[in-house]
């Protein structure tokens, strides 16, 4: 009997204090790996919605450009005229905000600018990427993304304002056009343009044909590649970020009639600009 009792309370020892700091050091271990697990998957999470969204927002602004740059405008006068011409400067390779280029052309239409009364008519944007805290513009710029400036053409502008004379209603008025807003948190713009179409139907345009400056403000290119870059968060080190290039490339769709002022537009001419205007409009 008491040989069984001896050996049931020596079954019963208690923890020693070594053991108790033991798991408690097991139980922190487990806990920190938790949290750094939870944290990671938490910002791995924000960082690829964060993206995800701006991903969208410029992926939205680039269908807006390109409609923009299809509704492109340019009257069947006959002859080239400069006041509707598509203008490059070119910035840099476009990665970052002071590496941007800069586009300005003619358009009709609601893309990029909404729709109100003047959209109809025939107007003019410059389109840019402007970076945080510039006030180079008339105005403070107070987010980094693609502005706009938009002025109606010089004809509608004569007609609403007799006195056109005493004020200059150039882009180079910032009081008068100031920079609107497309889309937030695009980092670059960069632009590049195919002149002409290939000489053959057979041949492809090769990447030394694109050009980074377009001169010809009296015309527009053949096509225009468009270029927007956002940023991408590490998400294991935020203030490691990556530049991430989208791209674009459309058809001008009145690059045939700015040539010669005669060719209709869906035109299957390529004649170099030889056709010939007649009554109507028709070329021949």
């Amino acid at each position: 009997m008491k040989r069984f009792i001896y050996i049931f309370s020596s079954g019963k020892k208690a923890f020693t204090l070594l053991e108790l700091m033991l798991a408690v050091v097991l139980l922190g271990v487990m806990t920190t790996i938790s949290i750094l697990t939870f944290r990671a998957v938490t910002n791995g999470w924000r960082v690829s919605r964060d993206y995800m969204d701006r991903l969208e927002r410029t992926d939205y602004s680039l269908d807006q450009l390109v409609s923009a740059l299809k509704s492109s405008f340019y009257p069947h006068s006959g002859s080239q005229n400069g006041e509707y011409g598509f203008v490059l400067i070119d910035g840099g390779d476009g990665s970052s905000p002071d590496d941007s280029d800069q586009i300005e052309w003619s358009k009709q239409g609601s893309a990029l600018v909404g729709s109100d009364s003047s959209s109809d008519a025939v107007h003019r944007l410059q389109l840019m990427v402007l970076e945080e805290g510039s006030d180079d513009w008339g105005v403070r710029i107070e987010r980094t993304g693609l502005y706009v400036r938009v002025k109606p053409h010089a004809k509608v502008l004569i007609s609403e304002d007799s006195t056109k004379e005493e004020k200059d209603f150039g882009f180079e008025s910032d009081e008068h056009y100031r920079p609107i807003l497309v889309a937030s948190d695009i980092e670059g713009f960069d632009c590049r343009v195919l002149k002409d179409p290939p000489k053959t139907d057979n041949s492809s345009s090769g990447d030394s044909d694109w050009e980074d400056e377009f001169s010809e403000s009296n015309a527009v290119p053949y096509k225009v590649q468009l270029t927007f870059y956002i940023e991408k968060e590490d998400p294991q080190y935020r203030s490691q970020k990556t530049r991430i290039p989208i791209l674009r490339t459309v058809r001008i769709p009145v690059y045939e009639q700015s040539k010669d002022g005669a060719t209709l537009p869906g035109s299957d001419k390529k004649d170099g600009g030889k056709t010939k205007k007649v009554s109507g409009g028709v070329s021949r």
